[in-house]
């Protein structure tokens, strides 16, 4: 199912009298608005009897209808639906990696989508490498730092679904949450930006759902937190660099060195 998030719930309640023996396997990346649920906890809901599965990854859909190599990530709890999944996809040019971290795998999927309006928004400040680096690098640890509060494994997001779709979608002008952010740093409201694109950006939801649920948790997410505030409170965009030069000296990476370490 590649559907946007909104409708992913109804769309499960539409197809649930014609599954019988079918796995389910979504392809959205993105939370559901208002309950924070994750699309294979909604399979869970409406389809409980259903063998599921994500599938998540750099995954960039012009490319691979261009013929380019690519690899993507199954992650299910069934090693059968991980095996009937990679035997369906794996072909010369596209490789299907497995994963049992479920949420660990989503996460990377929807939170990816944050950072990539970030990165577009520094694209049009045509700031330098070094801080995109530093964007880049940031966004991982926050990732990982809220994926742990919610039970995901951290290592999960050192690969395809991890790093790999967080570094293709924040380079790629061909990402929509890129194109996003891009038009807001450009000068243009989030109507204005969204209508322009004509399709959905998961990632200005996700940066609503994320704000609230790591302020909830008490998860430290300054891109997130500064993301919120530009699109939705009128700040201006530098403070999302600016949020990153303060509140104190804190380790390179997430869980080699305890930040009351350093």
């Amino acid at each position: 199912m590649a559907i946007p998030s909104h409708s992913f719930r109804d769309v499960q309640k539409q197809i649930k009298p014609f599954i019988s023996s079918q796995a389910v396997i979504s392809l959205t990346k993105g939370i559901e608005a208002k309950t924070f649920h994750f699309m294979s906890d909604i399979i869970r809901e409406e389809l409980p009897q259903v063998p599921y599965g994500v599938l998540s990854g750099p995954n960039l859909a012009k490319e691979i209808m261009a013929g380019q190599p690519a690899g993507t990530v199954i992650a299910s709890q069934s090693e059968l639906v991980r095996y009937a999944v990679q035997q369906a996809l794996h072909s010369a040019l596209f490789r299907v990696f497995g994963s049992d971290d479920v949420h660990g795998v989503e996460l990377g999927g929807a939170l990816k989508n944050i950072y990539a309006v970030a990165m577009g928004m520094a694209a049009a400040y045509k700031v330098g490498e070094n801080t995109k680096s530093m964007i880049l690098t940031r966004a991982l640890a926050e990732m990982s730092r809220f994926a742990v509060k919610l039970g995901a494994n951290p290592l999960t997001f050192l690969g395809l679904s991890g790093v790999g779709d967080l570094f293709a979608t924040c380079n790629s002008p061909l990402s929509r949450n890129y194109q996003v952010g891009f038009a807001l740093g450009s000068g243009k409201t989030l109507e204005q930006a969204t209508r322009e694109l004509g399709q959905t950006a998961e990632g200005i939801n996700t940066i609503v759902q994320v704000r609230s649920r790591s302020e909830e948790l008490g998860v430290y997410m300054p891109i997130t937190s500064a993301l919120y505030d530009v699109i939705f409170e009128g700040a201006p965009p530098l403070s999302i660099a600016l949020s990153l030069m303060k509140n104190g000296h804190r380790s390179d990476v997430e869980f080699v060195l305890p930040h009351n370490e350093v």
